[in-house]
């Protein structure tokens, strides 16, 4: 039976420590973060990480995140190069993850067998008094496998209610997409999964990294290297179709056939729309927010199917567009007829 928990200023230590000891003895626990919720379980306990993969269906071949909450931590399960490390002393913590060369310590099950794990340094109040309790927590985001991410507390309990001991009820999180992840045993580093946190960003305070086309989300790659890689991810039951063109976009939902479809666009598209229109936000940051929460709204609407445009990729539009790209059923390019959606309506 799950225990849900709800999370104020007056209970906060005593809910850390029953968390905290619940990772301890081997349980999950449901907790949040600032860009997704998460479900995490000792990093060092492969049993224990084992329950992740049972309550999310998750394959095995997809490795978690060793979760820390300070420096020392981090020469518990990883190496990494001392210009590297003095660096991430000032961008942690923050939804940045890296890719590092993992020691001994780590579990087969949490890395997928790989000599790598990725660690994350969250910048969440919860998620770090957590974590300082506990100590390593080896947790991906708190979904079934290829949902959307979850956002809210709300989404977690009806989600996972019933298949992890504990769920921290700490409403939305703050990003709502989750953090980035640079390869960071190569040179020039190598970016894998776009996230909450810039390449801009990354650029300015680590230096040239390389965009890998892996993490622009047309494709995914024969090995999971880092969540989000392998495995079609982040989509909502119902087929979501993305018109990158954006007026081929609003010819489409001008259109009677857009009838059928939840729209999901701008404030300034939705004057278009023939069908219902859900605005995502008004700026990249309010829409990177909504996205997974407005994924799910499209599958409790009374439309069979959803279209959503696309967004320029800079800064956090990265992200965004990598999430709606690995949603997305079919994906209608710039080049493309958006008779496509035609033909595969007929066909199904």
């Amino acid at each position: 039976m799950t225990e849900i928990i709800r999370i104020n200023t007056d209970n906060n230590k005593d809910v850390i420590k029953k968390c905290a000891d619940a990772i301890k003895g081997g349980g999950t626990v449901v907790f949040p973060t600032e860009t997704v919720y998460g479900l995490g379980a000792d990093a060092f306990n492969p049993e224990a990480c084992k329950k992740i993969f049972i309550a999310k269906n998750r394959p095995a071949d997809n490795p978690l995140i060793v979760h820390i909450s300070n420096m020392a931590m981090l020469d518990d399960v990883a190496y990494i190069e001392d210009d590297l490390r003095e660096k991430m002393k000032h961008i942690w913590p923050s939804p940045l993850t890296l890719l590092l060369k993992k020691k001994k310590s780590v579990p087969d099950i949490v890395s997928a067998g790989l000599d790598t794990v990725c660690i994350r340094f969250p910048d969440n109040p919860i998620a770090l008094a957590l974590i300082d309790e506990s100590g390593p927590i080896a947790a991906p985001s708190a979904n079934i496998s290829t949902r959307p991410s979850i956002v809210d507390s709300v989404t977690a309990i009806k989600e996972l209610n019933g298949r992890v001991d504990i769920i921290i009820d700490a409403g939305r999180v703050k990003y709502g997409v989750e953090s980035t992840i640079i390869d960071c045993t190569v040179k020039p580093y190598r970016l894998l999964r776009a996230g909450a946190f810039t390449v801009e960003d990354i650029e300015t305070m680590i230096g040239p990294v390389y965009v890998d086309p892996l993490a622009r989300g047309y494709s995914q790659s024969k090995v999971a290297l880092t969540p989000g890689l392998k495995y079609r991810h982040y989509a909502p039951s119902k087929k979501l179709f993305l018109i990158e063109d954006e007026n081929k976009f609003r010819e489409f939902i001008s259109s009677d056939l857009a009838s059928n479809f939840l729209i999901l666009c701008s404030e300034e598209n939705s004057q278009y729309a023939r069908g219902k229109a859900l605005i995502l936000g008004r700026d990249i940051y309010e829409i990177a927010h909504n996205l997974f929460y407005d994924f799910r709204v499209l599958d409790s609407s009374d439309k069979k199917y959803g279209v959503i445009q696309s967004f320029p990729e800079e800064g956090i539009g990265f992200a965004v567009m990598n999430r709606i790209r690995k949603a997305s059923f079919l994906i209608i390019k710039d080049k493309d007829n958006i008779d496509k959606i035609n033909k595969v309506l007929n066909e199904a």
